[in-house]
């Protein structure tokens, strides 16, 4: 009986032990989670979280497009959209008013070299310096530069526009698409 009885309290003890550890693990585990949810939130309100997510928002809307027909001048997208007014049309859906024409997004923001334009900003093409051609950046990575844009021939679509001889050779510059509206704070509420 003795025997039984010590045995019961040596499974007891180690049985409290290891609930007490698997509480303690637990509990660690709920305060990491607290702790992560707590640091993504206060990522998401600094000024670099809210332009991740924005950045990431004018991605996520313009591949939505991916597909739609050429049309000049249109920014409609059931008629289809020229470069220019898929550019305009994705911000106005992101609640951003965008000038109009490639010339006049090019001409709104200073210019940065596309190699170090991020995804969600903008890529300007042309020859001889004049722009005559506008994309959002999807991916910007070593030999590729996955780009957006509505192109005469097919449409909207998705390219990796160094993989193109026409692009690559008419690349020009890129514009940090948060500068579009920092300054103006054209952002409706």
């Amino acid at each position: 009986m003795h025997i039984f009885r010590n045995i019961s309290l040596l499974l007891v003890l180690v049985l409290g032990v290891s609930c007490s550890n698997v509480r303690i693990a637990l509990y660690d585990q709920q305060k990491r989670q607290e702790y992560a949810n707590n640091s993504r939130e206060a990522f998401s309100n600094s000024e670099a979280g809210k332009e991740i997510v924005l950045k990431n928002s004018i991605i996520v809307t313009a591949r939505e497009y991916i597909g739609t027909k050429y049309k000049y001048g249109s920014t409609d997208p059931k008629q289809g959209f020229d470069c220019s007014g898929l550019v305009y049309y994705v911000g106005k859906e992101n609640k951003i008013e965008l000038p109009r024409s490639s010339n006049n997004l090019a001409a709104a923001a200073p210019h940065i070299s596309w190699k170090k334009a991020k995804p969600g900003d903008l890529v300007f093409f042309g020859d001889h310096g004049s722009v005559s051609h506008v994309g959002i950046i999807e991916k910007n990575k070593h030999n590729e530069l996955w780009v957006i844009h509505s192109t005469i021939k097919r449409g909207v679509l998705l390219e990796n526009v160094l993989a193109s001889s026409y692009w690559k050779k008419r690349i020009l510059f890129a514009v940090d698409f948060s500068t579009l509206y920092e300054d103006k704070k054209h952002v409706k509420s």
